[in-house]
């Protein structure tokens, strides 16, 4: 602690104002000396080359600020500077001995102290202002619109009832220093870069879907940044979301660096004598996860992995977090992106996310009921999966469109997306089952196994439904960038389910009773596919199958996808193209 007080000389009067003084001292009645009595308090560390903790530093501007109040209550008040003007350029008489005032353009005549009219003829003696020019309403709300002068209509209306006023016009700079600063009073755990600002921003220009699924509650950023290896791991995320989705190459050295900041932060807080495994060290692991899963490396978000679900034995396992909720539905959501990637049930049994949160309204369940897609009751397997699947898409597809926007509670569709998404991924992997019967059949062999193709083709169909509809979340509803590594997993996967050898999937979609939903996963494809040669393909495929259906129009393409999920506000803009593409 450092006592920071005025320096006297040896030859000054000593300081009688002093709230130290005895009661029976005589006190002088300058101002300017019980002004400098005050002591300022600065907690300061100077042993490191770093700037103090958020704490310390958040303990200087209270008092600084407290003290600096303190003065301003206690001191008389001093004439403002639109006060001190305004005075000076009324009195210009008494002045013109001493400074040469230069007239400004809108006075019309001023001279003196007395207002001429345009004619020179009447004259009138001017009035001192009962108040200052800058506490008037007009230069309010002139400061909030960004002009800091009067108007020479506003003079001349003041000038009829005998106010002298001299249109000033108050300097303001031109730039507002702190505008592109997230942190100016570095209140952030961490020290500022020059890619603060950059990162704040693509943050706020996230999608905001994503939130829905992980931050129903909204919870996240005001928790992150209070902790030093959280908020390096949230920025570090924030740095890939930028490199893949906006092309800043730029920012391929801060998520390096911000990524090795957040596991120096992981590493020293557990070797600390009384470490603990604490909500910030979880989140902080949970979010290197979602980095790696973001970014593509899965074998190291599955290592995150392991060390979270370790994490969570010691702390007393899954339910211990109940209390963070943005903490247990990233730990969920990252578990489903990993699972996704290897085909693999979710690690984590279904949880029961807040059963408090409020149903459906029973206007969207009506509208809803209307394009049901029933016809997956009539697949020959998994077919109450596949149904259950669709019949939640599609509710949380129709409360995401333009028309139902903003009128459905977050933690509804929060959970109806988690239902939704685990028992996706709980459907066992029949791709074996098709992938090896194609290679018998390539080799010469089972031709005439008829019970053996029919299972092959109905696991091919059942395949391509799960692999599209991760596609649809991953990009409708959840806004990950379309050169993620996760969407090029899931449409090979898809492709291999529909580009069978010696098979035509419109006969096999066609067997399974669901032509229709094969438009809708072939139209999902083309929504996301980014090669020219690979969107060719589907781009023929989705022709071929709309040719066999009779959809001439693209409005008739557009009801079709309405009857399976259908959100507006993303596919309409993709639609428009993917039929211009189609009628070349």
């Amino acid at each position: 602690m450092m006592v920071d007080a005025p320096n006297q000389s040896k030859n000054s009067t000593p300081n009688l104002a002093s709230p130290f003084s005895p009661p029976n001292q005589p006190q002088r009645r300058d101002t300017s000396v019980a002004t400098m009595a005050r002591q300022y308090e600065f907690f300061v560390t100077t042993t490191k080359p770093h700037l103090p903790n958020g704490a310390e530093r958040g303990m200087i501007r209270r008092l600084v600020m407290r003290n600096f109040f303190d003065t301003k209550i206690t001191a008389p008040q001093a004439d403002i500077p639109e006060q001190s003007s305004a005075t000076t350029v009324m009195a210009r008489n008494q002045l013109s001995s001493r400074f040469r005032v230069q007239r400004s353009k809108n006075d019309n005549a001023t001279k003196g102290g007395k207002l001429v009219s345009k004619n020179g003829k009447g004259k009138t003696k001017g009035k001192r202002r009962s108040s200052p020019i800058g506490t008037t309403e007009a230069h309010l709300m002139n400061q909030i619109t960004g002009k800091g002068y009067f108007t020479a209509k506003d003079a001349k209306g003041r000038s009829r009832e005998g106010t002298v006023e001299s249109i000033l016009k108050i300097p303001k700079l031109r730039i507002d220093p702190s505008a592109h600063r997230i942190d100016p009073f570095d209140i952030l755990p961490i020290p500022g870069t020059p890619h603060f600002d950059m990162l704040f921003q693509l943050y706020k220009s996230a999608p905001k879907t994503n939130s829905i699924a992980i931050d129903a509650k909204n919870t996240w950023p005001i928790w992150a940044i209070h902790d030093a290896g959280l908020l390096h791991a949230t920025l570090a995320t924030w740095a890939i979301y930028g490199v893949l989705a906006k092309g800043l190459s730029e920012l391929h050295c801060c998520h390096l660096k911000h990524k090795s900041d957040a596991i120096n932060a992981i590493s020293s807080k557990l070797t600390e004598p009384d470490g603990v495994v604490s909500d910030e060290v979880i989140g902080t692991v949970l979010t290197l996860a979602s980095f790696e899963n973001l970014f593509g490396a899965y074998d190291t978000a599955q290592m995150h992995l392991m060390a979270l679900n370790q994490m969570l034995t010691a702390r007393g396992g899954l339910f211990a977090l109940g209390h963070n909720d943005g903490l247990l539905r990233g730990i969920l959501w990252a578990d489903f992106h990993t699972a996704a990637a290897f085909r693999t049930p979710p690690s984590f049994p279904l949880v029961c996310l807040d059963p408090d949160a409020p149903l459906l309204p029973d206007e969207l369940m009506e509208e809803a009921a209307y394009k049901s897609p029933t016809s997956l009751l009539q697949l020959s397997l998994a077919a109450t999966e596949c149904f259950n699947i669709f019949y939640r898409l599609h509710r949380i597809a129709l409360a995401m469109s333009s028309h139902w926007s903003g009128k459905v509670p977050r933690l509804t569709l929060s959970n109806l997306l988690y239902d939704m998404q685990h028992i996706v991924l709980s459907v066992p992997d029949r791709s074996r089952d098709f992938i090896e019967f194609d290679r018998e059949v390539q080799a010469g062999r089972n031709e005439g196994e008829e019970n053996q193709r029919k299972r092959a083709d109905a696991a091919s169909v059942v395949e391509g439904l799960l692999a599209a509809t991760l596609i649809f979340v991953y990009t409708a509803l959840r806004g990950l960038p379309a050169n993620a590594k996760i969407l090029a997993i899931l449409l090979g996967r898809l492709r291999i389910a529909i580009n069978r050898p010696a098979t035509s999937a419109v006969e096999v979609w066609g067997r399974e009773k669901n032509l229709k939903t094969l438009v809708w996963v072939l139209v999902v494809a083309c929504s996301v596919v980014k090669s020219d040669e690979d969107r060719a393909w589907w781009i023929s495929k989705l022709s071929g199958v709309c040719g066999i259906l009779g959809i001439e129009r693209q409005a008739e393409l557009e009801d079709t996808m309405q009857h399976i999920a259908w959100i507006d506000v993303f596919f309409n803009r993709k639609l428009d193209k993917i039929w211009e593409e189609m009628t070349l």
